[in-house]
């Protein structure tokens, strides 16, 4: 199965925020238009509103980690290291845990995720599965290392800017993950360049 039709049999969401990911945060907004209407607080008559800024974070980290979970088994298929292999199985282990957690705290707060992939993600992943060998393990892991850089920015946006107190607890929880996940991929952009 390519990674294209896999992306799409998983649900990937519309392309990825980040300028390392090919998007910009207008068209989350965009894609929040797409997505089933949404509330704008949770059940509870005492429930924080959710903003406009926890919303986009919401998404985009949604978008990140499926992603990065159909990147990360398509990698651990193909990559030609065990190192990129490693990092692949780990992506979407962790992804796949995040992205969990990240579907409850939406479903309590009313929120609809985004479920179609876009035309940024999809250029993104078909960049990535047309290398073979080497040339695949070096795009994945520079696209990781840009990637995570700005999703480890985008997540500190919402520790800083954010509103909803759950949204910016998922933010504390994700940071951490973003963190080493970009250490790992700076040690394989290391280990592949020398």
């Amino acid at each position: 199965m390519t990674l294209h039709k896999k992306a799409a049999s998983v649900g990937i969401a519309v392309g990825l925020v980040t300028a390392g990911w090919g998007i910009t945060a207008g068209s989350a907004a965009a894609m929040a238009g797409t997505a089933a209407p949404t509330a704008g607080v949770a059940a509870s008559p005492t429930a924080q509103p959710v903003s406009s800024q926890d919303r986009m974070f919401m998404a985009d980290a949604s978008q990140i980690n499926l992603t990065e979970i159909a990147l990360g088994t398509y990698i651990q298929a193909h990559a030609s290291t065990a190192t990129v292999k490693d990092l692949g199985a780990q992506y979407a282990r962790d992804h796949a845990a995040a992205q969990d957690r990240l579907r409850a705290l939406a479903s309590r707060l009313h929120v609809a995720l985004p479920t179609a992939p876009g035309a940024q993600l999809g250029s993104i992943m078909s960049r990535i599965e047309a290398q073979k060998g080497r040339h695949l393990d070096v795009d994945f892991v520079r696209f990781s290392v840009v990637g995570h850089e700005a999703a480890i920015a985008l997540t500190r946006k919402e520790q800083g800017a954010g509103s909803n107190p759950q949204v910016k607890a998922y933010a504390a929880y994700f940071l951490p993950m973003l963190q080493m996940h970009l250490k790992m991929a700076e040690h394989a952009a290391s280990a592949l360049a020398g």
